[in-house]
């Protein structure tokens, strides 16, 4: 890191210069902003030697480079830094504070599901029924100081072996999303497609999870079997953002394809029918929810992806997206406190492909990113 305070005022308007003329060459959006923050920070060092306008900065007014003439103008016009804006203090007793102050409900069985399915759509219930598939609703909870570094958690800050790398992306490092110890869901069904222990730990490139998918670099996933020694991760620089730590709780459940899924489409090519089966999907998930709670938020392991587009995903995975499998989905969440989100209203997915699926290989997860 750069010791502006060490500069004096000659050294920090070169400083300045050099950034802005390498922010130029940045497409990436996270990359950018970081960029931008260092010569907001050369800006307010300059003005607070100064009571009026930085001499420094005024002197590049006459620049010969009309770039630079042009954004010292500018600067010398931006009002000192505000404090940061404040969210709005929802109540505790809000409606999207009640996952964090209560266990996960039970969810419809396969039977019950059947049973509901074939009263609404009577003639399409079987075709429908062959893609049923368990899933893991992920269900967050307050932030807990004694909860273990290997424990199953959104945000925060990583746990990882000793010597381990961070993921970096544009010379970003990338923020951590999630990790999940496997041991905490061993037994329930679909768990059988994951190892029985160890830790599965999600990262993603800034531009991805924010919704910049023309810049994006999509994520990185790592199993690490033993927990026993894990370690506090750092990143080579500090990262641009930390996301709300929130422990987590799951919820055994089962899970059919999108209303807006290819699958859905060919059994469902009337509008009518397909209204039906929206309705009975999103009754389907947040069964044993409050009235005033009508989704849990997205976020589960495996079953199938909810889609907020379509089922085009070319700008982030490799291959044709029906060789793919879900093995990760995130929305938005809360921790009882603090929000995270991705992009405006947005889902991350973690996908493996059917072979790496059977193989094993959670490091090949690739993240692709929704967002409305």
């Amino acid at each position: 890191m750069i010791d502006y305070e060490t500069m004096d005022d000659a050294a920090l308007a070169a400083a300045w210069i050099d950034n802005l003329k390498q922010q130029e060459k940045i497409e990436h959006v996270g990359a950018y902003n970081r960029h931008f923050r260092q010569r907001s920070q050369i800006l307010q060092m300059l003005r607070s030697r100064s009571a009026s306008s930085p001499a420094a900065l005024s002197g590049l007014l006459e620049h010969s480079d009309p770039a630079v003439a042009k954004a010292a103008a500018q600067a010398l016009k931006w009002p000192d830094s505000p404090p940061p804006a404040r969210m709005p203090q929802l109540p505790p007793e809000h409606p999207v504070f009640w996952m964090t102050r209560n266990p996960p409900p039970p969810a419809l069985s396969a039977a019950e599901i059947a049973h509901r399915l074939s009263k609404v759509l009577p003639g399409q219930a079987d075709a429908l029924l062959r893609w049923l598939r368990p899933a893991i609703g992920l269900w967050p909870q307050g932030e807990r100081p004694d909860a273990p570094a290997d424990g199953s958690r959104l945000g925060g800050m990583p746990y990882a072996p000793p010597g381990w790398s961070w993921p970096v992306a544009e010379g970003e490092p990338m923020l951590f999303i999630a990790q999940i110890n496997c041991a905490d869901v061993h037994g329930m069904p679909g768990a059988e497609a994951l190892p029985a222990t160890g830790l599965l730990s999600f990262f993603a490139d800034h531009d991805t999870a924010m919704g910049c998918l023309l810049t994006g670099q999509g994520g990185a996933a790592y199993y690490w079997p033993d927990t026993d020694n894990l370690v506090p991760a750092e990143p080579p620089i500090e990262i641009l953002m930390r996301f709300a730590r929130a422990e987590l709780l799951f919820r055994p459940m089962f899970d059919l394809p999108d209303p807006r899924s290819s699958i859905v489409s060919a059994i469902l090519p009337e509008r009518d029918q397909l209204g039906l089966y929206k309705c009975f999907r999103r009754e389907m998930t947040a069964f044993g929810l409050p009235e005033e709670l009508s989704e849990t938020g997205g976020s589960k392991l495996l079953g199938w992806p909810d889609l907020l587009q379509d089922e085009d995903f070319c700008l982030e995975l490799n291959e044709s997206f029906a060789v793919y499998r879900l093995l990760l989905q995130l929305g938005g969440y809360t921790n009882g406190q603090d929000f995270a989100g991705w992009g405006p209203g947005g889902y991350l997915y973690y996908f493996l492909t059917d072979d790496d699926f059977a193989g094993q290989k959670w490091d090949a997860a690739e993240l692709a990113m929704q967002c409305t």
